[in-house]
């Protein structure tokens, strides 16, 4: 009988010295895999061209307009995943912020919104120090226009919201220290009958 005490206790001190090993290699495994995907998050601020179509798109008692055309701040945030050196993808949520125009002849304001997501495929050319890549794929923005006519009495509002998937490119360059890196990149899209535009600089941070 005490050698079967023995024997089961001997068995409860392997296993429980298993389960130590194996819970302390968990976070290991977990950093290996996001190390082998090249799993990376950031963030970018820049200035946006924002465009849309305007002309055309309100009646009466609307005057014909020209095509909406501003620059505004905008922001960025990015998910993505570099398995090898060469190869990339990634998700990200662009805002364009919200430029508004006001004082237009028989006008009293044009204001546009757009924000939405975008999926990138990356490509990095192989060049020494620096990244340098080129990046295409689809966006799906949604946009907002709003117009506002007064009269000598009245004023009215006409607004649109579109939303369109459509095709998106851009090129960057990126300077890598440890799993921190700093990009510059151009981002040029389609969407409420424009080509919209974004340029930023942003940091990422990869999980080594």
């Amino acid at each position: 009988m005490n050698q079967l005490y023995r024997a089961c206790g001997r068995q409860s001190h392997a296993m429980t010295a298993m389960a130590a090993v194996l819970l302390c290699l968990l976070p290991v495994s977990h950093a290996l895999a996001a190390e082998l995907l090249g799993l990376y998050v950031g963030a970018g601020i820049g200035e946006a061209r924002v465009e849309a179509a305007t002309s055309g798109q309100f009646g009466a008692p609307f005057p014909s307009l020209s095509d909406f055309r501003e620059n505004h701040s905008a922001y960025k945030f990015m998910v993505g995943a570099r398995p090898i050196s060469l190869v990339a993808a990634e998700l990200a949520y662009v805002d364009f912020g919200h430029p508004r125009v006001t004082g237009l002849p028989g006008l009293t304001s044009v204001d546009v919104s757009m924000k939405g997501l975008t999926a990138f495929g990356m490509l990095y050319l192989p060049v020494p120090v620096v990244d340098i890549y080129l990046k295409a794929g689809l966006a799906r923005l949604d946009s907002r226009l709003t117009v506002t006519a007064c009269g000598v009495d009245l004023c009215q509002t006409a607004r649109l919201a579109p939303t369109n998937t459509g095709f998106a490119a851009g090129a960057g360059v990126q300077l890598k220290l440890a799993a921190w890196a700093a990009r510059l990149e151009y981002e040029r899209f389609n969407a409420a009958g424009g080509n919209p535009s974004l340029v930023s600089a942003g940091l990422t941070w990869s999980f080594l």
